[in-house]
């Protein structure tokens, strides 16, 4: 009987173990996107400080959500920085929809690049929504 807690034991430790280590390198960032009705402008991450660096190079998903309780349409961008060379464009797509509509697409991050989003509006009624990185 003492021999089997033993080994039980030994592998709850084993198991508490490879759970703590993976979610050690798990990342998740999220930023909150608005344009303003009357606005084609942009929602740029770097210009609004919301950064995001990975510390693993596991696959991630880029995720864009529109929170619009009307359809909108948006281009969506994921874009890593890279010092003394222009940003790098690393996916783009389109999305549609409304109140919680959202798409993802995967990449493998960098670990010594900061990456953010860019958000693009169809048009100038306003845009609500998240953007997501998480691995």
């Amino acid at each position: 009987m003492l021999k089997n807690k033993k080994l039980y034991s030994g592998i709850l430790t084993v198991v508490f173990v490879l759970i703590i280590s993976v979610t050690a390198f798990a990342d998740s960032f999220s930023a909150d996107f608005a344009i303003p009705t009357g606005s084609k402008t942009e929602w740029n991450g770097k210009s609004n400080n919301k950064l995001w660096l990975f510390k693993s190079q596991n696959e991630a998903k880029f995720e864009t959500i529109i929170t619009n309780s009307t359809e909108k349409t948006i281009t969506s961008e994921l874009w890593m920085i890279r010092v003394l060379a222009p940003d790098a464009k690393i996916l783009s797509y389109s999305i549609t929809g409304k109140n919680g509509t959202s798409k993802a697409q995967p990449f493998t991050p960098q670990t010594s690049n900061s990456y953010y989003a860019v958000i693009k509006p169809s048009d100038s009624t306003g845009v609500n929504g998240t953007v997501k990185a998480y691995n």
